[in-house]
């Protein structure tokens, strides 16, 4: 899965639920945009790195930011416990087939192998993690000018 669109992007916001609902017609498991239990935004990637901001705690943190060849991690380190947000591979795509919402799961944990190896904590507790969605935004747009 190719990331680089994500990666390029000036903005990405997350959503996060602690469950999936099910959906009382098809049985299907959803997600539903504005029930979400925490938000996550990423701004400014790049060189592995990105500032977070998330509904969780206050204030924005550098995190390291990993691609592998599966996965692409946020990952933020606070006294000892890891934040880990994985973007897992594409949902939803405009009608150029360019990927616009990817799932992505997010999780707290203790395990200092994220640091070196992401994609086996990530294996190893996906189930647990909180599920969700992360899109990008202002791809290629040029900011407003002040007028100054």
């Amino acid at each position: 899965m190719s990331f680089a669109t994500l990666l390029k992007s000036r903005l990405v916001h997350c959503a996060f639920y602690k469950a999936y609902e099910v959906d009382r017609i098809t049985g299907d498991l959803v997600l539903t945009e504005g029930r979400s239990n925490s938000l996550t935004h990423f701004q400014g990637m790049q060189g592995g790195r990105a500032r977070q901001i998330s509904t969780r705690m206050a204030g924005s943190r550098e995190v390291r930011v990993t691609q592998t060849g599966k996965y692409l991690h946020f990952i933020d380190q606070i006294a000892g416990i890891y934040l880990l947000t994985t973007v897992y591979g594409c949902i939803d795509r405009d009608k150029h087939g360019v990927c616009v919402t990817y799932g992505a799961a997010q999780s707290r944990h203790f395990d200092a192998r994220v640091l070196y190896d992401p994609d086996t904590v990530y294996e190893a507790i996906k189930d647990s993690s909180d599920p969700g969605f992360c899109d990008h935004g202002f791809i290629g747009i040029q900011e407003a000018s002040s007028g100054r």
